[in-house]
């Protein structure tokens, strides 16, 4: 196949043909077959079509992503910088196609300003206490359920655990926890007008979280981030603080929605956990691995011209890290055997959390929330299993996303703790009592509390 390149149709345009329509409609699962033959027929880089016009190379090689993403002095990640952008053709306002003045989008110098607080701060949880809050957490949300028999493991359990735990690492009660998850949950809705409201009414969340703290500092993330000797103002925290929230929030949500899939659908994988085979963390690897949240990231602009593969990648042009084909690259699978547990060689190698410099501050903090669900899952659930066929459940947004929309299961109806056995005498994460923080109602985040409720109920 002749060298290719990416561009507009001013100049030496790609052959339509060979330009993979990522906007159309595809099954979830029938995906890992697509990167299998887009690698026969292109090698490691495609170009693909996220939207009619809107144009990117799609990297399938392990190695090749690796590379872009521990190479920032050739590929940035301020999407600003995309040709695109600079034609007008893409609008980074939109979620799918974002840009924000947090340490996500940032290179350099103004990279590491933004991050060193995020990672200096997260440093400062105490994670045994962390780990007991995200235990207590799961108990309350699984007794909301249990005595049912069935629940909806993504709305009832999965999407619900991470934002409340990351809610409670602000140092707010649940109740604005449970409002951030519904706005979070709406960013990428099927109607743009409210994921553009909810991304609005995020903004309002964390500028008032901040300026809340800025007032009464307490022993949390936020505080912390203020605090720090970088001197981030009000505005950058509440960026990095939303930034350490989408990071965490629904990449957790379906991890933890793609790891109960994978052990309702797997019978050999499901023994070796239930047989102390395979620990929760190396069945996270697996997952991670095998069936990983986010298939494609819009991940770097090129800085100048290279060659990857048969593909010319112009600077300008955008270039999209397929977690899911690198997952699925030969040269990491080699001499892979799934006979006994499912997992695959070299488990801590994946590109889940990235590499190089942007690579996830809060990855701990993230293994720690869905290794804890799901042990808690296991301890709580017995003869769990799926209400309905597995080829019947509903997969968001593929091939960008592979998460379980529902995860409707029954088990066998149990009652729920009493507050006696899901509190420990060891701390938790500092917690402040629901009245107090209520109490605030003049404040911003206290007028946007009043404001879900009174949508809400």
């Amino acid at each position: 196949m002749p060298h290719t390149h990416l561009d507009d149709d001013h100049a030496s345009p790609v052959c339509p043909a060979q330009i993979v329509q990522l906007h159309e409609p595809m099954p979830a699962l029938g995906q890992d077959e697509l990167w299998d033959q887009l690698r026969e027929q292109h090698g490691p880089v495609v170009p693909v079509e996220l939207e009619p016009g809107v144009r990117a190379w799609l990297l399938l090689g392990y190695q090749e992503s690796l590379g872009v993403l521990q190479s920032p002095h050739m590929f940035s990640r301020d999407t600003r910088r995309w040709r695109a952008v600079a034609e007008g053709r893409v609008n980074l306002s939109r979620p799918t196609f974002s840009w924000r003045p947090n340490a996500l989008y940032a290179d350099g110098a103004v990279h590491t300003r933004l991050r060193t607080p995020i990672v200096d701060s997260l440093s400062r949880i105490d994670m045994a206490a962390a780990e007991r809050t995200v235990r207590r957490i799961a108990h309350d949300l699984v007794d909301s359920f249990v005595a049912n028999g069935s629940a909806d493991l993504i709305s009832e359990y999965a999407d619900p655990l991470p934002v409340l735990v990351i809610n409670r690492l602000y140092g707010l009660p649940d109740s604005y926890g449970h409002m951030l998850g519904d706005l979070t949950g709406t960013i990428f809705d099927e109607d743009p007008e409210r994921g553009e409201d909810a991304v609005a009414r995020i903004h309002q969340y964390f500028t008032g979280l901040v300026d809340r703290k800025r007032k009464n500092p307490g022993h949390d993330l936020v505080s912390w981030m203020l605090q720090h000797p970088v001197g981030l103002d009000d505005d950058e925290v509440a960026h990095q603080a939303a930034l350490v929230s989408n990071a965490s929030h629904q990449p957790t949500t379906h991890l933890i929605g793609n790891t109960l899939w994978t052990l309702l659908s797997n019978t050999r994988v499901r023994a070796a956990h239930t047989d102390a085979r395979l620990s929760v963390q190396e069945l996270l690897d697996h997952v991670m691995w095998r069936n990983t949240p986010f298939q494609i990231l819009l991940g770097r602009i090129a800085l100048q011209d290279v060659r990857i593969g048969r593909a010319t990648i112009r600077a300008g042009d955008a270039l999209l890290i397929g977690l899911g084909p690198a997952h699925r690259d030969p040269t990491v699978q080699k001499g892979h055997d799934d006979s006994d547990t499912g997992l695959t060689d070299g488990s801590r190698a994946h590109l889940v959390f990235g590499a190089g410099p942007h690579s996830c501050p809060a990855k701990e903090q993230a293994r720690l929330i869905a290794a804890t669900g799901i042990s808690v899952l296991h301890e709580r659930l017995s003869g769990l299993q799926a209400a309905v066929p597995l080829e019947d459940l509903r997969w968001n947004h593929p091939p960008l996303l592979r998460g379980l929309r529902t995860l409707p299961v029954t088990f066998l109806p149990d009652e729920p703790l009493s507050p006696r056995q899901k509190v420990s005498d060891a701390p938790e994460v500092e917690e402040v009592p629901a009245s107090e923080a209520d109490t605030a109602e003049g404040d911003v985040l206290g007028r946007l509390l009043n404001w879900w409720r009174n949508l809400r109920f």
